[in-house]
């Protein structure tokens, strides 16, 4: 593969990035070609790339000859500041409300347009599959946390979701500007968003938001279960608890970082 007359040369750490940025959550596990093909670099560069990440430990090698992302890459996400210290702290407040209510507990984050599951709690592999692996990233406009990340971004951010497209993900999933909008102002002013069916037939969340200690939204906790554990007299206040547990008390003094995502 050559780089056509005119194009810019990719740097080094540009094509690094290129081969990391094609492992995700449905190709965990991929062979040097299947990385040349993802990444549209040549064979002879992945080969090279590769060896060097292998090397540090930013990828593994399986028995079969295929590369799969390393713990020592995992180890360093792991220290991120938004990540680290809210996750520490949230642990024995999602464990309380997981046990109170019987559901999935979790926190995410927001990244851009995207909510980020910093921590999943629950007794359901397949729940947890689907709606939070920690680093899964999902739509704000999906789930109850979302929305609340969402509510509490930006105007020019909330415009440009709702400008769309919207994405369906199950029956329910809200696909028209219009309608986000209502919904998040119901959020701002109810102080939690409850979803039905939007990510998941069957399944609903109950979410609210965190506050650092400047009163910016940094993260949302939730509830995710059946729809008929979804019963907003009984989950908003144990939601809403465990988000002021989580919000430092005095608000001149901050415990994590101000920004909110991208």
């Amino acid at each position: 593969m050559t780089t056509p007359p005119g194009a810019p040369e990719r740097s080094v750490v540009d094509r690094t990035l290129s081969i990391l940025g094609v492992f995700d959550r449905d190709n965990r596990t991929l062979t040097l070609s299947d990385i040349s093909r993802r990444s549209g670099l040549p064979v002879t560069t992945v080969h090279r790339i590769v060896n060097k990440l292998h090397a540090w430990g930013a990828l593994e090698r399986g028995e079969e000859g295929g590369y799969s992302i390393g713990l020592r890459l995992w180890e360093t996400a792991t220290l991120a500041p938004r990540y680290s210290s809210l996750a520490e702290i949230a642990e024995p407040h999602l464990l309380d409300l997981h046990s109170q209510t019987g559901g999935a507990a979790v926190l995410a984050i927001r990244d851009g347009t995207e909510s980020v599951c910093l921590s999943f709690l629950t007794n359901d592999l397949g729940l947890k599959e689907r709606w939070g692996d920690p680093g899964r990233r999902l739509p704000l406009h999906v789930t109850a946390v979302g929305l609340v990340l969402l509510a509490n971004a930006d105007v020019v951010l909330q415009n440009a979701v709702c400008a769309g497209p919207l994405r369906a993900y199950a029956g329910a999933t809200i696909t028209d500007g219009t309608s986000l909008r209502n919904a998040l102002s119901k959020v701002r002013r109810e102080g939690y968003a409850m979803v039905s069916g939007t990510l998941r037939e069957g399944r609903g969340a109950l979410a609210a938001p965190v506050r650092n200690a400047r009163g910016t939204v940094v993260a949302a906790v939730g509830v995710v279960g059946p729809l008929d554990m979804l019963q907003p007299s009984r989950l908003a206040p144990l939601v809403l608890a465990t988000a002021e547990a989580l919000s430092p008390p005095d608000r001149t003094e901050g415990r994590w970082m101000a920004g909110a995502g991208a």
